[in-house]
């Protein structure tokens, strides 16, 4: 009993702080690349608690799906948190249906549009068209990597096959890899980073997720804020899920050594996102659609995969 409270309370903690500290991660190391000492790993919690003190400046043509929009998408996505298996030590229920998870992330997403389309923005309504597009073409990029993994399982329930017991995959390192790198860029685009979406811009006319966020204020912008870095540490939990199957010696680890190397991973990746947000620059929109043919071709090569490996049984 008191190891199962233990875990739920170690559990708890990850949610809440995680993304807190992969977002001052990105932070701090771009600014170490820029010879800064940078802001410290506690920052964007310090930014949520000064945000929640502050008033909210509402406009009149507002109603009350622009406040509803943010408590219903937090509230989402941490059910997507308690149900997607993106920590290793995760409890939680007994399945986790891909379907499930891309639709309720399709959902955060959708009634984060329709909050900025309640706005009357037209900064709002413009970085919720740009959403929109964005989320059709990568969302068939995400999804269908982890599709390839279940044929070979056969199930759709990602419990089962991110479960490391399922030995018929610990010798297929190359589709892990394809994966987990489909799912990484599919997150730099969902949770518009570079070169997609520049998060530290003050150019309206190239904004996606900051033009739709304009409006919002003190607590409303807290819980969008929070809400964003989660989505974006979930996508790197499971990206890391994947990489981690690519090792065959992690297969027959202990529990503990596979948690501490999942979480760990979060943080390498949250580095490399900050390494290359550096030495990148924001790509033109029409060039989007290009980055995203990338993840799109990986999961399409893992899904040649699966149907070769299918083929051979």
């Amino acid at each position: 009993m008191n190891s199962a409270l233990s875990l739920w309370l170690f559990y708890l903690l990850c949610v809440v702080f995680a993304p807190i500290l992969v977002l001052g991660t990105i932070r701090k190391t771009k600014a170490r690349l820029q010879n800064r000492i940078g802001p410290p790993l506690l920052q964007p919690l310090f930014d949520l608690v000064k945000l929640c003190r502050k008033s909210e400046t509402l406009s009149k043509t507002m109603c009350g799906i622009f406040r509803l929009a943010s408590v219903i998408s937090l509230a989402d996505m941490l059910l997507i948190a308690w149900i997607a298996p993106w920590l290793c030590y995760k409890p939680g229920p007994d399945s986790a249906d891909i379907f499930l998870i891309f639709y309720l992330f399709a959902l955060t997403r959708m009634f984060t549009m329709l909050g900025a389309l309640d706005s009357g923005s037209a900064f709002g309504a413009f970085g919720a068209s740009r959403e929109a597009t964005l989320s059709l073409l990568v969302e068939p990029a995400a999804l269908l990597g982890f599709i390839s993994i279940g044929a070979l399982t056969g199930s759709s329930d990602l419990l089962q096959i991110l479960s490391f017991s399922n030995a018929q995959l610990s010798g297929s390192p190359g589709i892990w890899l394809l994966v987990g790198t489909a799912v990484l860029l599919a997150n730099l685009v969902e949770s518009s980073r570079m070169p997609v979406d520049d998060p530290t811009t003050h150019l309206e006319l190239t904004m996606v997720h900051e033009a739709m966020i304009l409006e919002a204020s003190g607590r409303n912008l807290a819980l969008i804020e929070y809400t964003h870095a989660l989505r974006m540490t979930i996508l790197l939990g499971l990206s890391v899920q994947c990489f981690m199957r690519a090792i065959p010696s992690i297969w027959n680890a202990e529990p503990a050594v596979q948690g501490l190397i999942n979480l760990t991973g979060i943080f390498f990746l949250a580095v490399l996102i900050g390494i290359f947000e550096s030495i990148s620059v924001k790509l033109q929109w029409r060039k989007v659609p290009e980055f995203i043919a990338y993840s799109l071709t990986m999961s399409l090569l893992a899904s040649l995969i699966a149907i070769g490996g299918r083929a051979m049984k």
